[in-house]
């Protein structure tokens, strides 16, 4: 009898220490770790107070609302992190699989075979083409059959955010749409003092939207990657060379910025305060100048339309943005799977982090300052272009110029560009003399490579 009492002691004993096991489980929550390089979605825009101080605007701190939402449906916490556009750290942590690392948007540029190695597939692409845009899908990054990459809504690719009233007060209503006109605008904002277009050419990564614009100039997509069919690419006579003369001659007739714009925030606040007219950039640029507009004027200054024809239409890019990827290491990938669906089909957070939700079950939503792009779009004024999906031609395109040493920041745009004198506009010999250069050494190692545009 005492060891029966003793045995159902034990027992009791048990099932209690279970079930406070189980109320524990129960009580933990999950959670993952998020990193992010456009830190205005977790601190908020910058923005200046009356005194020319900066500071953020939580308000305006997107992402952050966005987790809240997601932690109150499903229970699951999320540590939101900032990373710098280098991605030094993003590519430590994934190099060794570190578990602190759970997800990431896609602010730095890796390879296939490093999206092979070391991200997680997160939806495959026959399933994504029926929840996503299908042609979207198509340029999104694959592995194997599927998405490494979520880019979980679209936008607009490189174009026009300017300061209205800049070009009002140059005679200007818009932006033009035939070239000639466009330039005469140029001439006429720098006429009344004013510096027609912030480049920020103390750093490299502007200078690769020249690509973008090439494909303006051809009017067709991906004319960078058909460098590999061009017997001298870099020649007036290409695309891409016929762009870079475009952008050099801009330089040679001072229409970009004549001071050094010590950080990108600087040159945002030059377009939001009217010391410039214009960034040429992608949408992605246009809701931080608005936040920069100073207190007392209008944010709907701030205006975005397309570049001018180049000749072969009038054209805009659209294309899948906000990407995520998942740290193949990471424990939580389930986790995090439904963390970017969620914030897929949250149409309140892509709307005010400036883009339009493509999800099947988000709705339907768009930044209001898409308003007079997206009339152009719907009166034929401005056709749309879709990127070509990822090939060999990339890897290849990319290989030859590493080998002739004008890959790593930009350097083949950035060599011609910097060769001209500003202060000789009319003397192009240097400029010239580097275009034949980088012509002859392309061409030598796409032949020691044995490659060719397939």
């Amino acid at each position: 009898m005492k060891r029966i009492i003793i045995l159902a002691l034990v027992c009791v004993a048990f099932l209690g220490c279970e079930k406070k096991k189980a109320a524990s489980t129960s009580a933990e929550q999950k959670t993952i770790n998020v990193f992010v390089h456009m830190t205005q979605l977790i601190l908020g825009d910058e923005l200046k107070d009356e005194n020319g101080n900066t500071y953020r605007d939580p308000s305006t701190a997107w992402l952050k609302f966005a987790v809240d939402r997601f932690t109150a449906q499903t229970g699951i916490k999320v540590n939101l992190t900032g990373y710098s556009s280098d991605g030094a750290q993003i590519k430590s942590m994934l190099q060794v699989e570190d578990p602190g690392l759970d997800i990431f948007t896609t602010g730095i540029a890796l390879t296939n075979e490093e999206y092979a190695r070391y991200t997680a597939p997160i939806i495959s692409v026959a399933e994504a083409k029926t929840i996503y845009d299908s042609a979207l899908v198509d340029t999104m990054q694959q592995v194997d059959g599927f998405i490494r990459d979520m880019q979980i809504a679209k936008g607009y690719g490189e174009a026009v955010t300017y300061n209205e009233e800049v070009l009002k007060k140059a005679g200007y209503s818009e932006i033009p749409g035939d070239l000639e006109t466009f330039n005469k605008m140029l001439a006429a904002i720098k006429a009344v003092g004013v510096t027609p277009i912030s480049m920020h050419r103390v750093e490299s990564w502007p200078l690769s939207t020249i690509a973008q614009f090439a494909d303006y100039v051809a009017g067709e997509p991906g004319v960078f990657v058909k460098m590999l069919k061009e017997p001298a690419p870099f020649a007036e006579s290409a695309p891409i060379g016929k762009t870079l003369k475009l952008y050099t001659s801009w330089k040679s007739l001072g229409y970009f910025e004549q001071e050094i714009y010590p950080d990108f925030g600087v040159a945002t606040d030059s377009v939001a305060y009217g010391k410039a007219a214009m960034m040429l950039f992608g949408s992605w640029v246009l809701p931080q100048i608005i936040s920069r507009v100073p207190s007392g004027t209008d944010p709907n200054v701030v205006k975005f339309d397309a570049a001018p024809d180049f000749g072969n239409g009038r054209w805009v890019y659209v294309s899948p943005n906000l990407g995520w990827s998942i740290n193949k290491g990471s424990k939580n990938i389930e986790e995090s799977k439904r963390f970017i669906e969620f914030l897929a089909k949250d149409t309140e957070f892509i709307v005010k982090a400036g883009s339009i939700p493509t999800h099947k079950d988000a709705l339907q939503g768009a930044p209001e300052a898409f308003e007079l792009i997206d009339q152009h779009v719907r009166e034929g004024k401005v056709k749309q272009m879709i990127g070509l999906p990822w090939s060999q031609n990339n890897a290849d395109n990319d290989e030859v110029l590493k080998e002739a040493n004008i890959l790593a920041d930009n350097r083949w745009a950035g060599l011609p560009f910097d060769a001209l004198d500003i202060t000789k506009p009319n003397d192009w010999t240097a400029f010239d003399a580097q275009i034949a250069r980088q012509n002859v050494d392309y061409e030598k190692y796409r032949k020691e490579l044995g490659v060719s545009y397939k």
